[in-house]
């Protein structure tokens, strides 16, 4: 590869791109030696369109990623020991389990630790009077599982109750999910971004604007079909040079996400660059057969109300399209054929539209909800990679 001394991003540009096969196929070439492994901890990606990467990470990246966090919570006007309730992918209790608690507490955090795989219609009372009850500050979970709460309350005419706010990680952020959290819990939702390999961390301040935080690395934004950099505006692949962790220091690396960079500056006044959207993984942008690649669908459900609860477009060939849809108490027909008329305005006619309705989306082995899966998209990405 010959010498290089990395002065700028464009000279950063002259590396090639890593992605996560040759993370793996070299997996003890990208470990720092001089560390001590037994200072380790482990994490692993979350495997959703592939085997999970285990991913080193040594005391001081871990302590640090708390400490961007830390940061974020402040924009998001939450103090130190504040009283939270978390949704995230832990496993606190059996799968099997049939009556509450589906919850931990951790008193020293000050913290309700919910499982995010028992959210039932059956237990959603349950999950609602210990959320109440304990009265927290502020909530940290994946955002699908926080909407499911908040409709149910919604729904259900249950008496309210108010955080400072709400914080959502780990799934792409859908506009109506954000707009029933919010309206339930009287709070602004802050939405964030990171990743298992602590590559890139992206948060949204207090004016709505999506920030990279620049001390924590570099993200490009690379157009994934041209290969050169993205325009504003534009979906793009983010390609993520991480300072953080130490133990597996990731240059140029492909984190296999979609997000959209902004050539406006923010009110709040931060020197970081500000990103439009975060789109979800690469593998779930929806191509035609032109190669056309079709980004965030959500907005096609902004006319529909409150009559679908949650929704997956699934993208099963070039000509056809499967909406999964959980029906609300109110959903007619007539919802089904303006879905339809809206997608079709973003996609053109040449997708056939098939409605699935089913009782509740499946979520992944993690416990992640995904808005959007393209098998023709994984296909493409597979005979690319081979």
């Amino acid at each position: 590869m010959g010498d290089y001394n990395i002065q700028s991003i464009s000279e950063l540009r002259k590396l090639p791109i890593l992605d996560k096969e040759m993370v793996r196929a070299n997996y003890n070439e990208f470990i720092d030696v001089n560390l001590s492994k037994h200072k380790f901890s482990y994490t692993n990606t979350s495997g959703t369109t592939g085997t999970p990467l285990r991913i080193p990470v040594y005391k001081k990246g871990r302590q640090a990623n708390y400490a961007f966090f830390e940061r974020f919570k402040r924009w998001a006007g939450i103090a130190e020991q504040s009283r939270g309730v978390t949704f995230a992918g832990r496993v606190l209790v059996s799968p099997l389990a049939m009556k509450p608690p589906f919850w931990r507490y951790n008193y020293f955090n000050k913290n309700l630790q919910c499982s995010s795989y028992h959210l039932s219609d059956k237990n959603l009372y349950a999950y609602y009077e210990a959320i109440r009850d304990f009265r927290p500050d502020f909530v940290d979970s994946y955002p699908s599982s926080i909407y499911t709460v908040a409709h149910f309350i919604k729904e259900r005419s249950l008496p309210r109750f108010s955080v400072k706010a709400v914080i959502t990680s780990s799934e792409t952020l859908l506009d109506y999910q954000r707009k029933i959290i919010e309206e339930v819990f009287s709070c602004r939702v802050y939405d964030q971004y990171g990743n298992a390999e602590q590559a890139a961390f992206i948060c949204q301040c207090e004016a709505g604007s999506y920030h990279v935080n620049s001390e924590y690395g570099i993200v490009e934004f690379i157009n994934p079909l041209t290969k050169m950099e993205a325009r504003p505006g534009e979906p793009a692949e983010l390609v993520c040079t991480g300072f953080t962790n130490r133990a597996m220091p990731l240059i140029r690396y492909r984190i296999g996400d979609i997000g959209i960079l902004s050539n406006k500056s923010c009110s709040c006044g931060r020197e970081f660059p500000v990103v439009e959207a975060i789109s979800g993984r690469s593998d779930d942008l929806i191509i035609t057969r032109e190669g056309t690649v079709i980004g965030r669908l959500d907005p096609v459900f902004k006319g529909i109300g409150e009559t679908v609860i949650e929704s997956q477009i699934a993208q099963v060939s070039h000509e056809e399209l499967v909406l999964r849809i959980v029906k609300g108490r109110n959903y007619s027909d007539l919802d089904g054929f303006k879905i339809r008329e809206e997608i079709h305005k973003r996609t053109g006619c040449q997708f056939k539209i098939d409605l699935e309705y089913l009782n509740a989306i499946p979520r992944e082995g993690n416990g992640k909800f995904r808005a959007v899966i393209s098998m023709v998209n994984r296909k493409r990405k597979e005979s690319s990679e081979g």
